[in-house]
């Protein structure tokens, strides 16, 4: 299959795309449709797209789907053309930072640093100006917007004409489910001045810059099992669940928080075979500067080669 349906509430396309060697855009808010069937999709911060393996099949998808829905509440400037032209033009000399450091503080694996900086030096090489930079974010305001997401999750199932049998779903699930109705509005209104603080900071840094490279995931592919849905462990909440999901992740949220479209490209192999993705992030409503520098990546340095060690 040349592309998978997915969707990115808090890097769901980006982080499989880096431990899969896919390419995973995550569109801007605004820019794919999240109704009929669901009205305002996690306050804005759910994405719905698709894993890809090449740039020309991302482009050509976005082509087809992107696009509001009458009377939708976000909805994105459409490109002057169609993104699968977009793909060969030249995006120009751009400004872009780099960053390794995970805002959460949490340590980045070298072999992950390593490959992401090797990807800005393929930038400069293609003739792009490339700064070390990165938008001045508090990581307590990614998680505490997060719970957004969490709560409205919890709340369209709580609203569902049959509630779902607490024996029968797993433990985070259920905590998202209790959580959510011990809610206030004066939390939600806390969660939204959150979001609200992380997209001014990246909308404000990406005024400075035409594109911000970063690692995709701070690690290596974790084997199956790292984060454990059904962990029952006495004291867990949901909070706790996405401070867990972004030492592992670091890197993705903080976008869905903004809306800005990021995408992950496999740009680097770990010695141990691992497939490593980079993560390039642009400003609103610039897919198409996404998928010109993700083809010119592509051409400079492909992937489509590329295969473990074990593979089928």
């Amino acid at each position: 299959m040349p592309l998978a349906h997915a969707n990115d509430a808090g890097g769901s396309i980006r982080v499989p795309a880096s431990c899969c060697g896919l390419v995973g855009l995550k569109p801007g808010r605004g820019r794919t449709p999240s109704g009929p069937l669901v009205g305002e999709a996690g306050f804005g911060m759910i994405a719905e797209f698709a894993l890809t393996r090449t740039v020309r099949d991302a482009a050509h998808l976005l082509d087809a789907v992107a696009g509001p829905i009458v009377g939708e509440k976000y909805a994105a400037a459409p490109p002057d053309r169609p993104y699968a032209e977009s793909i060969t033009a030249d995006p120009g000399r751009l400004r872009v930072a780099v960053t390794t450091d995970a805002w959460s503080g949490v340590p980045v694996d070298p072999q992950v640093q390593g490959a992401t900086v090797a990807a800005a030096q393929v930038l400069e090489w293609i003739g792009h100006t490339v700064t070390s930079a990165s938008p001045d974010l508090a990581a307590e305001d990614v998680v505490e917007a997060g719970m957004l997401v969490v709560v409205s999750t919890g709340a369209a199932i709580l609203r569902a004409p049959r509630r779902p049998d607490p024996t029968l779903i797993e433990a985070t699930s259920r905590r998202v489910l209790s959580e959510t109705q011990g809610f206030t509005a004066l939390d939600v209104a806390a969660a939204l001045d959150a979001q609200h603080r992380v997209t001014r900071a990246v909308g404000l840094f990406l005024t400075g810059y035409d594109l911000l490279v970063t690692p995709t995931i701070g690690q290596l592919p974790p084997p199956h099992g790292t984060l454990d849905y059904d962990d029952d462990t006495p004291g867990q909440s949901a909070r706790s669940w996405l401070r867990r999901i972004f030492e592992v992740g670091p890197f993705t949220a903080p976008f869905n928080v903004s809306g800005n479209p990021a995408v992950s490209l496999p740009l680097g192999q770990s010695r141990e075979g691992l497939p490593i993705g980079v993560q390039l992030v642009a400003a609103h409503g610039r897919e198409d500067l996404l998928l010109q520098v993700a083809a010119q990546f592509e051409q400079a340095v492909p992937w489509s080669g590329r295969q473990p060690s074990i593979h089928a």
